[in-house]
């Protein structure tokens, strides 16, 4: 006759549940960004044009997931200067993350800085990428990044004003959305989060053209006009000489008209005569030649100033702190 009792299974259920909360907590943890991004991300409504911007970036499921959970918006004016703390008028911001893990990008409209949202875009949002990279992820970048940036001086003007602690940030997000060329490493982390990297530094390069082609030009046209001014003033003052020379030339030539038997001879006095007056000539077709100097570097003067206005107008639209009007061409 059998006079076991059942065995109470409670005790093993119970462990067997802790022991699952505990695998889960410890899944929680070590991938606390990706659930929190994934509900975040869920919540995400994006304007039309914004959700343009967010096609044309082309991103990877991991390079989504971190986009709409930053909850990118395309702010106006006064919305972006509240939420980026800008109030700079000296300084132009195009987008800010925030704080709060969102990211805000000026709605800069004009059809001159086409790819401008884009490029802000995907500025703002590998700032996005960057804070969620592990310490171990961030320090086996930084080499490759530190080596990269050293060969693209053209980098280190805007970088370098950066604070040492977002140094490291700032380089990992311009390298990718400014520079085609990149290590094979680098290409092979960003391509985690861009299908094409290529068409990224496409867009900033788009936008950034229209400036780069007013700043050569502006340059270019100071050089000119530094050339014309030395000419001019170097020739004018030769003149001058010239002009005062002949003047007392003429004074002496008179004089000794007047004066019998200054002149030995009627030979004499007509060849003095024709000196003079080949001089005069001479004079006059250098002043013409000065006048016309004169008017190329105005002509000049006029092109620089309407490239400065266009410059700064250029400028006033990517500020959103700017108060001016957009400047009129002549």
């Amino acid at each position: 006759m059998l006079n076991d009792k059942p065995k109470n299974r409670k005790p093993l259920i119970l462990l067997c549940v802790f022991a699952l909360i505990a695998v889960l907590a410890v899944i929680f943890f070590l991938n606390h960004d990706f659930f929190i991004d994934s509900f975040n991300a869920m919540t995400y409504n994006p304007s039309p044009a914004m959700s343009e911007i967010r096609s044309n970036l082309n991103l990877t499921n991991d390079g989504l997931r971190i986009f709409n959970a930053s909850h990118p918006v395309l702010s106006s004016r006064d919305e972006f200067n509240e939420a980026c703390q800008s109030h700079d008028e000296a300084v132009s911001v195009l987008g800010c993350y925030d704080t709060n893990k969102h990211v805000f990008v000026y709605n800069v409209e004009d059809e001159t800085l086409a790819g401008i949202r884009e490029s802000t875009s995907a500025h703002e949002f590998l700032h996005a990428v960057w804070d969620r990279l592990s310490t171990v992820e961030k320090e086996n970048l930084e080499p490759i990044l530190i080596e990269t940036y050293d060969n693209h001086l053209e980098l280190k003007e805007t970088i370098e004003s950066y604070d040492e602690k977002e140094r490291l940030d700032e380089i990992y997000v311009r390298l990718a959305t400014q520079v085609a060329e990149l290590p094979s490493s680098l290409e092979s982390h960003y391509a985690k989060y861009f299908r094409n990297q290529d068409t990224i530094v496409e867009y900033y390069d788009a936008y950034i053209a229209p400036f780069n082609e007013l700043k050569n030009q502006i340059e270019k046209l100071k050089t000119e006009l530094d050339t014309f001014e030395r000419e001019i003033n170097i020739r004018s003052s030769a003149l001058d000489e010239r002009v005062s020379e002949f003047e007392d030339a003429v004074d002496e030539f008179n004089d000794c008209a007047d004066t019998a038997g200054c002149f030995s001879s009627e030979y004499a006095f007509r060849t003095r005569r024709t000196e003079l007056v080949d001089e005069q000539e001479s004079i006059n077709a250098e002043n013409t030649a000065i006048n016309i100097l004169i008017d190329t570097y105005n002509s000049k003067v006029t092109v620089y100033n309407q490239s400065i206005a266009r410059s700064t107008d250029l400028q006033n639209k990517i500020n959103s702190n700017s108060n001016l009007n957009v400047v009129n061409e002549e």
